[in-house]
């Protein structure tokens, strides 16, 4: 079932973690789409929506169509999550079988 607030908050997440990624404030944001840092601040939080102008300016900004920021994801990888993610790569083939075991159950214990 589509739950609006659900909708809202997709949304404003999205907008969050691309916003931090290009490394700018609320602040610097606002002023690119023509909007107040308060009203950036209540779209993050699922608070508020944008409006198509609105929208469109961010999909402009950040590059990318507007079904973007309504996909559902745990969040958006930055460069350094995929230097970790490689790291953890290179060191899995000197785990024994019960240590590589082990590292699965934290992980996915993590995820919970």
């Amino acid at each position: 079932m589509i739950d609006s607030n659900k909708i809202k908050i997709t949304f404003g997440e999205t907008v969050r973690e691309l916003r931090r990624l290009k490394g700018i404030t609320q602040e610097q944001l606002a002023e690119f789409v023509g909007l107040q840092p308060t009203t950036i601040a209540s779209i993050e939080t699922g608070r508020a929506f944008v409006s198509s102008e609105a929208l469109s300016s961010l999909c402009n900004y950040f590059n990318v169509e507007p079904s973007f920021f309504f996909f559902n994801r745990v969040r958006i990888l930055s460069e350094e999550d995929y230097d970790y993610i490689d790291d953890i790569k290179r060191a899995l083939p000197s785990f024994s079988t019960s240590k590589l075991k082990e590292i699965s159950n934290i992980i996915i214990a993590l995820q919970r």
